[in-house]
C-alpha cells in the first residue's frame, strides 16, 4: 500500500510507534503499519527521544547512533548501566504541540508586504467591501500566504483592515416580526404549483432554466413603501433587481410584462422557463406571469416553495447579502431609482465567487443569456478593482 504523505502524526500514531518499539519492530514494519515513509518514523524517534537515568556520559547508549536509537525493546533495559534513551507517545505528542504553537505564532511577513497590503488591499476591503476571496483572486501576488493566515494578521492588528470591515465576520441577526395585517394568499392558486410539483417538473426537465424570485424591503415593511423585486438565475447566480413602488402583485405583473416586451416572447420563454418563489402576497397572481397577454400562450411555469422553507430557494436568499452590504437593513429605498438598481446589480454580478470557481456571475451567464440580452437588461461588467459593495456606491 502506498505511504501517506503530507500528514502529521497523530497521538494514536505515536502510541502505535511506542507499542511497536517496545516489541522490537523495526522502522520499516512500523512505517508499513502507519502507511508512512520509513524516514518519517526514524526522524520522529530521533527528535522526541529522551535520556533516562543519570548514567555517565562516557558510557554511551548502545543505540545512540544506530536504529532504533532508543532502548524501549531491549531485554537488558533494567540491568544495563549505560545511558538509556526512551520514546514515549505522551512526551512526543506534547513536544509536537508546543512546536506547532510556537511555529504558528511566528509572523512570516515583512514590513514591505504589510505596506503593500495596506496600500492596495485594505482600501478595497474597507471602502468597497470586497471579500477576502475576491482580493485573493484579484491580487494573489500581494498575498503569498493562506486565507487563515490573512485572518490571523487582521486579528493581530497588523493591517488597516479590521474585523468590522469583513463582510461576514461581525454581524448579528435582527428578529423578524410577523405582520398580522398582511393580506392572505388564496391557496387555490397553488394547486399544481407546490414545491412537490416543482420537483416533479424538474425530474423531467432537468436542463430547464430556473429563476428564483423574491422581494427585498426597505425601512417600511409590508406594502407601505418602495421595495425591490429580485430575480436570480440559479445556475449562474446572475441577479436582476427591479424597483417597485409597493409590494403588490400588480407591480410584479407590470415588471414581467416589461421583461416580455424588451426580451421578446421567445427569449423570455428560454430564459424564464421555470420561476420559483415564496408565498408572499405580491406573488398571488401567477397566471399574469405565466401567460402572454397578447396570445394567451403559457410561456413559463411558476412554483411556490413550502411555507417557512426559504432554503428551497437558498441561492437568492444568499445573494441578498450583497444587496445588504450596499443597503443595510433599515435603509430607506425612498430615494432609489431604477438606475441605482441597475448599478447595484452590475457590481454584484461582476463580483467573483468562490462557489463559481472564482468566476463572476456575469462571465458565466454571458454565453447562456447572451450579450444582447444582458445589454437589454442594462447590466454592465465592472472591473474587479472598481467593484464597490459598500454604501458608498450610491453616494451622489
Amino acid at each position: 500500500m502506498k505511504a501517506k504523505k503530507y500528514k502529521h502524526l497523530s497521538f494514536e500514531d505515536r502510541c502505535i510507534i511506542e507499542e511497536y518499539l517496545n516489541h522490537n519492530y523495526n522502522f520499516t514494519q512500523i512505517s508499513n503499519r502507519l502507511q508512512k515513509d520509513r524516514t518519517c518514523i526514524s526522524k520522529e524517534v530521533l527528535k522526541h527521544r529522551f535520556l533516562r537515568g543519570t548514567a555517565s556520559a562516557e558510557r554511551a547508549c548502545c543505540f545512540e547512533s544506530k536504529p532504533p536509537y532508543i532502548c524501549n525493546g531491549c531485554d537488558r533495559f533494567n540491568h544495563c548501566k549505560k545511558q538509556k534513551y526512551s520514546y514515549s507517545a505522551h512526551i512526543a505528542y506534547n513536544e509536537y504541540k508546543q512546536t506547532l504553537i510556537s511555529e504558528r505564532t511566528h509572523l512570516n511577513i515583512t514590513k514591505e508586504q504589510i505596506a503593500s497590503i495596506n496600500e492596495v488591499i485594505s482600501p478595497l476591503m474597507i471602502y468597497k467591501n470586497h471579500s477576502v476571496n475576491q482580493v485573493y483572486m484579484e491580487h494573489p501576488e500581494l498575498l503569498p500566504f493562506s486565507k487563515p493566515t490573512f485572518y490571523k494578521y487582521i486579528d493581530l492588528g497588523l493591517l488597516n483592515v479590521r474585523n468590522i470591515d469583513l463582510q461576514r465576520k461581525v454581524r448579528w441577526k435582527v428578529k423578524k416580526e410577523y405582520d398580522y395585517h398582511k393580506d392572505k394568499v388564496n391557496t387555490s392558486i397553488k394547486v399544481g404549483r407546490f414545491y412537490t410539483d416543482f420537483k416533479d417538473f424538474m425530474e423531467f426537465h432537468s436542463n430547464a432554466s430556473v429563476v428564483e424570485m423574491d422581494t427585498v424591503i426597505g425601512t417600511q415593511g409590508g406594502q407601505g413603501g418602495k421595495c425591490m423585486l429580485t430575480l436570480l438565475f440559479r445556475q449562474f447566480n446572475f441577479m436582476l433587481i427591479y424597483l417597485m413602488p409597493y409590494k403588490k402583485s400588480v407591480y410584479v405583473t407590470e415588471l414581467f410584462n416589461h421583461l416580455k416586451s424588451i426580451l421578446g416572447i421567445e427569449e423570455f420563454k428560454r430564459l424564464f422557463e421555470v420561476i420559483l418563489t415564496d408565498n408572499g402576497t405580491e406573488f398571488s397572481d401567477p397566471e399574469s406571469i405565466e401567460i402572454d397577454l397578447n396570445t394567451g400562450e403559457k410561456v413559463c411555469s411558476l412554483f411556490y416553495c413550502d411555507p417557512n422553507c426559504s432554503w428551497q430557494k437558498g441561492s437568492i436568499e444568499k445573494n441578498h447579502e450583497f444587496i445588504r452590504y450596499i443597503l443595510p437593513k433599515g435603509t430607506s429605498f425612498a430615494s432609489l431609482s431604477q438606475e441605482d438598481c441597475y448599478l447595484i446589480s452590475s457590481h454584484i454580478n461582476s463580483t467573483p465567487r468562490l462557489s463559481l470557481n472564482n468566476n463572476s456571475p456575469y462571465d458565466l451567464a454571458l454565453l447562456f443569456i447572451g450579450k444582447n440580452n444582458i445589454n437589454k437588461l442594462q447590466i454592465k461588467k465592472i472591473d474587479y478593482d472598481n467593484i464597490d459593495l459598500s454604501y458608498r456606491l450610491l453616494r451622489k
